[in-house]
C-alpha cells in the first residue's frame, strides 16, 4: 500500500490466509446476477462462492500467484463461468467510476498498514460501485482478552505505532513477515462513514485464525450515499 514495496506482492500463496467464511446476510443486499468486484481475492475462496451462484467477478490482488491460485479453484470447481482477473492495487483501483453492483472485502483492510490507505482504499471502492451499490467488509477486530493478542498488541505496540496493531513472523525464517491491525467497532464504522458509505447492517462474530486462534470480528454492509 502507498509508495512503500508491499509484502504481499510476493508472498506465496499457499501463504495468504484465508480462513474467514462469508457470511450468508451478503445475499439479502446482493441482488442476482450482479456485478461483484472481490478486493484482495487471495486465493479465489469468495470469488468462488459468488461465481457458484451466479454472481459475475472481478478478483483483484497485488499477488500474482493468488490470481493464478484463483484462476486454477475456479476451473476446478466446474463454474459455469470464470472471474475476471486483474492484478492491481486497491488504493488505485483500474476501473471507472460506478462499474460494480457491489464489491467484498474480507479479511483485507487487516493488512493494510496505513491509515491513509485505508481510507484512499473505501473511498477507491465507493467510486467503482454504482450509486447505492454495497460494500460488504468482514474483518478482524481487538481482542483484549485474549492474553496471546493482548501481549502482541502491547509488544508491538513501539513498532508498529498503532495501538490493535502487531508483528506477524514468517514461520519458517522467523523475520517479520507482515503488520497485521484489528480494528474496534468505532474504527471500521467512521473510516465507511467518513468515506461516503451509509452502514446498513452491523454484526459481532468470532474468527478463527489460520492458527486456531479465536479473534473478535466484525461483519458490514455498507451503501454508497
Amino acid at each position: 500500500m502507498g509508495e512503500q514495496a508491499n509484502p504481499w506482492e510476493c508472498i506465496e500463496g499457499k501463504d495468504i490466509p484465508a480462513t474467514i467464511e462469508l457470511d450468508p446476510i451478503i445475499f439479502c443486499y446482493i441482488p442476482p446476477g450482479a456485478h461483484v468486484l472481490d478486493i484482495g481475492c487471495a486465493t479465489g475462496k469468495v470469488s468462488i462462492s459468488l461465481v457458484s451462484r451466479g454472481f459475475s467477478v472481478t478478483s483483484v490482488d497485488i499477488n500474482t500467484e493468488a490470481l493464478k491460485m484463483t484462476r486454477s479453484s475456479s476451473g476446478s470447481h466446474n463454474c459455469s463461468h470464470m472471474p475476471l482477473f486483474v492484478k492491481a492495487t486497491a488504493t488505485s483501483l483500474p476501473f471507472a467510476d460506478a462499474s460494480f453492483d457491489a464489491a467484498v472485502m474480507q479479511a483485507f483492510l487487516t493488512i493494510v498498514v496505513s491509515k491513509e490507505d485505508r481510507a484512499r482504499i473505501i473511498r477507491e471502492v465507493c467510486r467503482v460501485l454504482k450509486p447505492k451499490g454495497c460494500l460488504y467488509l468482514a474483518d478482524f477486530g481487538q481482542t483484549w482478552h485474549s492474553k496471546i493478542y493482548r501481549e502482541r498488541y502491547i509488544n508491538d505496540l513501539p513498532v508498529t505505532k498503532e495501538e490493535g496493531s502487531f508483528l506477524v513472523y514468517d514461520q519458517n525464517t522467523g523475520e517479520i513477515a507482515y503488520v497485521a491491525h484489528h480494528f474496534t467497532e468505532k474504527e471500521l464504522v467512521f473510516l465507511l462513514i467518513e468515506n461516503g458509505f451509509k452502514v446498513e447492517f452491523f454484526k459481532r462474530d468470532t474468527f478463527v485464525t489460520r492458527t486456531g486462534n479465536r479473534v473478535n470480528g466484525f461483519v458490514i454492509v455498507a451503501t454508497k450515499v
